[in-house]
């Protein structure tokens, strides 16, 4: 029996990801809880000697005007997608962590003078572990919010014709974000038995830890912070149940 895979994340990705469940023969419902809204920060001031991403999106996100000056600069990012944003958008020398922002800190810290300085392009929303473990190895980082994540909300009425009208096998996290809006829109609306027999896949522990509405949910987290990792989780609950 072809197994439901929820995808919470934003549109347009949501869609893709759709798509390639698919092809691989499970059937996508799609809730995406967050949704990203492009800002339109000023082009900082100063000398940087890298610049570095965490996420795809706040390169997708950039303006031309913003990245022009840089592209010259090494540029350090966390995860292949996110890499593959950064060539896509003109940088030539793209170095590529595998695990979350803290790690590519250290790669960063191995690499590079602490006395540098950095330029950080994120979004508004975000977890502080890159900052802090820079600024704390010495290193100047100068943060640009290119974008914000804002959280989509569902009535009663739309997740439970949506998320009752069959078993929900797996769930796809993006996010800590997206984790703690799937917990609490559940909770208010009265459906969190809907995810008993629920697998959440989750791109880190953290946005697991994040799963505080419901009744001891059953987790697995991902090698690597990327869908691939999450697409390999999934693969491997093919024999399960």
């Amino acid at each position: 029996m072809e197994k439901t895979v929820l995808v919470t994340r934003p549109l347009p990705a949501a869609t893709r990801t759709a798509d390639r469940l698919r092809v691989q023969g499970y059937v996508p419902l799609l809730l995406p809880l967050t949704e990203i809204v492009p800002l339109n920060p000023a082009v900082p001031e100063g000398t940087f000697n890298a610049f570095v991403a965490t996420s795809a999106n706040a390169l997708v996100h950039a303006s031309e005007a913003l990245l022009a000056p840089y592209l010259q600069l090494p540029c350090f990012t966390v995860g292949e997608a996110t890499a593959d944003a950064a060539r896509a958008r003109g940088f030539e020398t793209v170095t590529t962590g595998d695990g979350d922002g803290e790690s590519l800190a250290e790669t960063i810290i191995e690499e590079l003078c602490s006395s540098d300085s950095l330029l950080y392009l994120t979004g508004h929303v975000r977890s502080p572990g890159f900052e802090r473990a820079v600024a704390k190895a010495g290193f100047r980082c100068s943060s640009i919010s290119v974008y914000d994540t804002i959280s989509v909300s569902y009535t009663t009425e739309f997740l439970t014709k949506t998320l009752g009208s069959r078993n929900i096998d797996c769930c796809l996290l993006y996010s800590r974000m997206s984790s703690g809006i799937l917990s609490t829109l559940a909770e208010a609306a009265g459906l969190t038995h809907l995810f008993d027999k629920t697998l959440f896949l989750c791109l880190s522990q953290r946005i697991a830890d994040d799963l505080k509405g419901f009744n001891k949910p059953s987790v697995r987290i991902a090698r690597r912070p990327d869908e691939d990792a999450l697409f390999d989780l999934l693969e491997g609950t093919q024999d399960d149940r």
